[in-house]
């Protein structure tokens, strides 16, 4: 899939409706001419192709330092978020996204961001479409913690054997390219995992501690 760069184009194109320069141009996978229900297929795999970790785990004195950066790799999601946010006519005059500034321009083309216009039909905003589905690889550190692990010789008087204290960083830092809130879509295995409709991403938190040992 794609846009239709210019007239010529349309024209030639097969039967699909409401085509027209800048907008979704389908491809007829059946080869019979019309872009029908027969022409759908599979976009995209939610299931990551890899998942991992790295534990980091690092001790200077009294001094400790332990992180957890996840990875997941190889799978796409399906940003149905653009549907509110790139379509004038999907939510009247609320189409504020960054894409719609890359918008297609007549007589420029080679754009993949459609033209922006208060239509709405099959060839604009009205159907699921490649347009939608993107890259949700990435990485995130979900754990940071700095802990200083106060001198026994300093406890003995008051009758403990360990005290820890300690700071912690969670969701710290997330490595994507995807456009949506959060790449970790998520969702149901069976219905809705990787649709992400506008999910909140994973909250950053940082905690203050303090371990004890008597």
């Amino acid at each position: 899939m794609g846009l239709f760069q210019n007239a010529e184009e349309v024209a030639n194109s097969a039967e699909q409706t409401g085509k027209g320069v800048g907008r979704f141009r389908y491809e007829d996978i059946d080869g019979n001419g019309e872009i029908t229900p027969d022409d759908r297929t599979y976009l995209g795999d939610p299931v990551p192709d890899f998942s991992g970790g790295i534990n980091l785990k690092l001790n200077y004195g009294n001094w400790e330092l332990e992180t957890f950066m996840g990875v997941y790799l190889g799978f796409q999601n399906y940003n149905h978020s653009k549907w509110f946010t790139d379509f004038y006519p999907s939510f009247t005059g609320a189409a504020t996204g960054v894409r719609v500034k890359d918008s297609f321009i007549p007589g420029v083309g080679g754009n993949t961001v459609p033209i922006f216009e208060d239509v709405a039909n099959f060839s604009t905003n009205s159907t699921a479409n490649s347009y939608y589905v993107e890259n949700g690889s990435y990485a995130r550190m979900t754990n940071l913690q700095i802990g200083y692990n106060i001198p026994v010789s300093n406890l003995e008087r008051i009758g403990m054997s360990r005290v820890r204290i300690y700071l912690q960083a969670i969701n710290l830092l997330t490595i994507s390219n995807y456009s949506g809130l959060d790449p970790g879509v998520g969702g149901g295995a069976d219905t809705t995992l990787g649709i992400d409709v506008g999910n909140p991403p994973s909250p950053r938190g940082f905690n203050v501690g303090v371990n004890i040992g008597l």
